[in-house]
């Protein structure tokens, strides 16, 4: 048996599913410093930052039982973030709609919970919104934005044209702004 540091994070999360608490921190140790860059990137803020990255990693935790990897756990993880990041500049948006009078009362609380939940919605629409994406669409789409590959390395990986690639690209971006624009109107 590989050890832990020589281990694929596909390994380390299999044994992360038999509650192995070092497997946990040698992901965490392979992915926070990279998260947290990212998250800051997009978010701006150190502490919605670390707060984004802590959530995903305590969720990896407590769903680690019944968790299932579609690809890879660096995809995995990184649609989280990605999820995770959208979710916090929704709820920055939506806490810019709140009037400082409102602030100011005492009416005012914090609804961990219910975020958590709409979060928690969110990622689960973006995800049911790719999977009905037709499979070769689905496919590019998951290569592109998942798995960081280019458009060129993804037209030679199925043998396509990179037209191909763009035309589903750019369908599952029109599909998935659809339906997220849908989301926000209920």
């Amino acid at each position: 048996m590989r050890g832990y540091k020589e281990a694929t994070d596909e390994d380390l999360f299999l044994w992360l599913k038999e509650d192995d608490e070092r497997a946990f921190n040698n992901l965490f140790e392979r992915y926070w410093d990279r998260l947290l860059e990212t998250a800051f990137y997009k978010l701006q803020s150190q502490t919605e930052a670390e707060e984004v990255v802590q959530q995903i990693f305590l969720d990896i935790w407590r769903n680690r039982a019944v968790t299932q990897l579609k690809y890879t756990f660096r995809t995995y993880i990184s649609a989280a973030l990605r999820y995770s990041i959208y979710a916090a500049i929704a709820q920055r948006k939506k806490n810019n709609q709140v009037s400082i009078d409102s602030l100011e009362t005492d009416d005012f609380i914090d609804d961990s919970t219910r975020e958590w939940l709409t979060f928690n919605d969110v990622r689960d629409k973006l995800e049911l919104l790719v999977s009905q994406l037709p499979e070769k669409c689905e496919l590019v789409f998951r290569m592109s934005r998942e798995d960081g590959k280019s458009v060129k390395d993804i037209a030679e990986e199925l043998n396509i044209s990179t037209k191909t690639v763009e035309a589903h690209i750019t369908k599952a971006l029109k599909v998935i702004k659809s339906g997220i624009n849908q989301l926000w109107l209920f």
